[in-house]
């Protein structure tokens, strides 16, 4: 209970993060509170002057009140100067005659100075030093030229007593207050260190953030040039076809389908680039029911081969018909699926592309397998992670792996690439079925 007590003491008036010199004023006052009684006792024990005992019991009062004012009204500069006026220069000088002079009484001194520097500032500092020291080298001068100014203790064993009290209690209070500055200049170094930190932190969150913003330009600038060079290649041709007499309606109509196939192809790059953005700020939901991912893939087979192919692949459907219903949002796991099949048909001539439902442990797994260029190590890797390029041409990519990622994750599920160079690529995602469904 008593350590209790001590820590919730020190929390109130030592806290740490307390300005420093709230907290010299704690001390100071604390210090006047307990010295002020104390030798106020030891005076009336050692039989001094009756005036001595009522000047400490005096700044011991005002130190009290002086510290509950400043704690409650947080009035520590006003406070801080009635502290150095009442007691500094009016009950020091006395209590430094009353004490024995220059013989004893001169330790007041050095906690005044001390105190006067720690609690004021700047030029308000300086005028009270000068003040103080005008004062107390008048005391001094005052008790050697007229001796009869200063009270006259019994004894010698008295002067030693009251010279070695005012000793102990100003370096005491000295000691303190250092060791308090050093335990808050480390805690200040601390602070600047984990700030130092948190910044190095921040510029390298920052430079990585600048890196993913010119891959993902990169990246989009590539995806879009790819279809618009095409674009721009079939209608310069179907001008030139245009003047021709007479007019190939075959080839320009063949030009036309190219257009619109590539243009279409940039608005799913546009419609997969907003997801992603939506994605980064946390807007994507998803509507998810009961499907069963055999029918789902059925009808995808058939429809994306005759939109996407256009490199005379073999597309062929491998599918489990007999699997639970898994509680999916069909139009992202459509949206996954013809990103892999883009791909797959994209990065594979006259192959053979493999879409694969099965079950596992875990779930139900989606493949789709072709056996075309493949990856290199280092782009298998990365190539799920947000807006990543390579030197390569083929797989220089941005969104659309990124964004599968992200909406299978969204599910709950799981995505990986297996790839090798000239070998081909399998790309699958694990959805977790759901019991309620079957």
């Amino acid at each position: 209970m008593r350590n209790i007590l001590i820590q919730r003491f020190l929390n109130k008036y030592f806290d740490q993060d307390t300005d420093f010199r709230a907290q010299v004023y704690h001390l100071l006052s604390m210090v006047g509170i307990a010295a002020g009684v104390g030798i106020a006792a030891l005076a009336l024990v050692v039989k001094e002057s009756l005036g001595t005992a009522v000047i400490d019991c005096t700044v011991s009062v005002l130190s009290f009140v002086l510290l509950r004012i400043a704690y409650r009204k947080k009035c520590y500069h006003f406070c801080s100067w009635v502290f150095v006026v009442f007691a500094f220069w009016v009950l020091f000088p006395i209590l430094f005659f009353v004490c024995g002079g220059y013989r004893s009484g001169a330790y007041v001194f050095i906690i005044a100075f001390s105190f006067t520097a720690l609690l004021l500032e700047k030029s308000e500092r300086n005028i009270a030093l000068v003040v103080e020291g005008v004062l107390y080298i008048s005391c001094c001068l005052i008790s050697y030229y007229s001796p009869g100014t200063m009270a006259v203790l019994a004894s010698e064993a008295d002067y030693f007593l009251s010279m070695i009290l005012n000793f102990v209690t100003a370096s005491s209070i000295i000691l303190i207050v250092l060791l308090m500055r050093t335990r808050i200049f480390r805690r200040k170094q601390e602070q600047i260190e984990e700030y130092n930190r948190e910044l190095s932190a921040r510029n390298e969150t920052l430079a990585q953030y600048d890196d993913i913003k010119s891959d993902f330009l990169a990246a989009v600038a590539h995806e879009v040039n790819t279809p618009l060079t095409v674009i721009s290649a079939s209608g310069s041709d179907t001008m030139d076809l245009l003047a021709e007499e007479p007019l190939n309606m075959d080839e320009i109509i063949e030009n036309q389908k190219v257009i619109v196939q590539e243009t279409a192809f940039i608005s799913n790059i546009l419609l997969d680039l907003m997801d992603s953005v939506a994605i980064e700020k946390g807007r994507i939901s998803l509507n998810r029911q009961p499907v069963k991912l055999a029918e789902l893939l059925s009808a995808l087979c058939g429809a994306q081969h005759k939109k996407l192919d256009e490199n005379n692949n073999q597309v062929v459907c491998d599918l489990q018909h007999n699997l639970p219903k898994v509680w999916l949002d069909p139009l992202r796991i459509e949206q996954v699926m013809i990103n892999l099949l883009s791909n797959a048909f994209r990065h594979t001539w006259e192959g053979n592309i493999t879409i694969k439902l099965e079950r596992s442990d875990a779930g139900q797994v989606v493949s789709v397998i072709d056996n075309g260029v493949g990856m290199d190590p280092e782009m298998a890797r990365v190539a799920l992670e947000q807006y990543v390029s390579t030197k390569s041409d083929h797989w220089r990519h941005g969104i659309g792996l990124y964004l599968c990622r992200r909406i299978i994750l969204a599910h709950g599920g799981e995505i990986r690439i297996d790839s090798e160079k000239e070998r081909g690529t399998t790309v699958s995602f694990l959805l977790k079925e759901d019991g309620g469904y079957v």
